[in-house]
């Protein structure tokens, strides 16, 4: 599908678009010498999306998806990622803000890392860093980075990480949230716990290169009540 990019960038997004457009922009300032493709997963928004202005691949998903099935849009982006060559892979959510520099930043502290079974590193550090998630690895802590062991969708990777997923997200079964409807949709759970049973590690930069404000969760309201995003 496309051949040598620096970067392919994944972005999910639902009734956002004004934090979209500002991502898209962010994106664009910034990677003026590098040769990219965006991909955007939009779980059938209500309000509406102007993107015709922008160089990039538009997935809609109706109906909604939501949370229970979230992982079949990102199984699906999997499957787009296996026809792209890329040198690196970037996963983003509509509503962050970009650190200046953001894209060299993540490339340097990603290349940084001395670990032949590292397969992937998170920009987006909160409070959640500082115990252990989804596994019982406590983190690790280095001078600008941690081993922290889990993964969600806010980080840089090679194409090795979906080759070792066989290029897939497992269904979730639906009664996860039988007892508990604020949990999360599964997908960081279920992508660290599978790393990790294939040998993998998983890290978090120490300093959030990424802004996320306490801004309502679109998809998961009340569990971010509790545990916030703020970077």
């Amino acid at each position: 599908m496309n051949e040598n990019l620096d970067f392919f960038i994944v972005i999910t997004t639902f009734n956002r678009p004004k934090m979209l457009y500002s991502l898209l922009g962010q994106i664009e300032k910034q990677t003026k010498d590098k040769k990219i493709k965006i991909l955007v997963l939009n779980d059938c928004s209500a309000e509406k999306y102007e993107l015709s202005n922008y160089d990039l691949i538009k997935i809609n998903f109706c109906p909604n998806k939501g949370k229970k099935l979230f992982w079949e849009i990102i199984d699906l982006s999997f499957k787009v990622c296996k026809k792209i060559d890329s040198k690196y892979f970037v996963y983003l959510q509509d509503d962050l803000v970009l650190d200046d520099d953001f894209f060299e930043k993540i490339i340097d502290m990603y290349n940084k890392l001395n670990d032949s079974k590292k397969i992937s590193l998170e920009f987006l550090t909160d409070d959640r860093t500082k115990r252990n998630n989804w596994s019982n690895h406590q983190p690790i802590y280095f001078d600008d980075h941690i081993k922290t062991q889990w993964v969600e969708l806010h980080f840089i990777c090679e194409k090795k990480f979906f080759d070792v997923l066989n290029f897939e997200m497992l269904p979730i079964n639906k009664n996860r949230w039988d007892n508990n409807p604020n949990l999360s949709s599964g997908v960081g759970q279920q992508l660290t716990q599978r790393l990790l049973n294939l040998g993998f590690n998983m890290y978090h930069t120490k300093k959030s290169f990424v802004g996320h404000g306490d801004h309502q969760s679109k998809m998961n309201e009340e569990e971010r009540k509790i545990t916030k995003l703020i970077s």
